[in-house]
């Protein structure tokens, strides 16, 4: 949606959360406060605080905004597409989110500072992870239903579909063994997809 079609209001909020975005990614969440957001942003710190009551409350909307963005939150089991296709789909929706600049930088600042904001670590699970989770779920379960898969227990099935296209990427990425770009390849998952199907078949 262009920002001349919303109000002034929903302009200064995305302002808010564009800015507080930018500043968590290089300052981290500790080392930045309200009153950088709102000179960042281009507002008063009041406005700041009426359309987020806290930083914990403005930490998860940038994670809101970014999942929103992707593709992933819109996605669904796709009738007119085949079993291979759908969950080819699915996990490269999920490797593009995960692996994006945005959310390897969100994910080491939760586990940097997991002993001094362990609340952190909750609300970005509860914004981002869960919410894919229970998506990809969803997709999966329908797919069963259709007779497309035979899986008995779908949450199961979900995590190790992908745990499985995760691989060793997002590990290395946390102890600083891999480029910022540097991701699960289309050959890998593609094999990864072969694998699931056979496996539940």
């Amino acid at each position: 949606m262009a920002l001349s079609t919303l109000s002034r209001s929903e302009q200064k909020r995305l302002q808010i959360i564009a800015a507080a975005t930018q500043l968590f990614m290089i300052q981290g969440f500790p080392n930045t406060s309200m009153d950088q957001i709102a000179k960042q942003a281009g507002v008063s710190k009041q406005t700041v605080y009426s359309h987020f009551k806290d930083k914990n409350n403005l930490f998860v909307e940038t994670i809101t905004a970014h999942c929103s963005s992707s593709s992933l939150r819109k996605e669904q089991f796709k009738a007119e597409q085949s079993i291979e296709e759908n969950l080819l789909r699915l996990i490269s929706s999920f490797i593009e989110l995960v692996f994006s600049p945005e959310a390897l930088r969100v994910y080491d600042t939760c586990v940097a500072h997991k002993e001094d904001y362990p609340e952190l670590g909750l609300l970005f699970f509860d914004a981002a992870p869960k919410v894919v989770l229970q998506q990809v779920e969803e997709c999966i379960r329908c797919m069963s239903e259709q007779g497309l898969l035979v899986v008995d227990n779908p949450q199961f099935a979900t995590l190790q579909l992908l745990g499985m296209a995760q691989g060793d990427w997002k590990m290395r990425h946390a102890l600083g063994q891999a480029k910022l770009d540097e991701r699960p390849p289309a050959a890998y998952l593609q094999d990864c997809v072969t694998r699931f199907i056979k496996g539940y078949s």
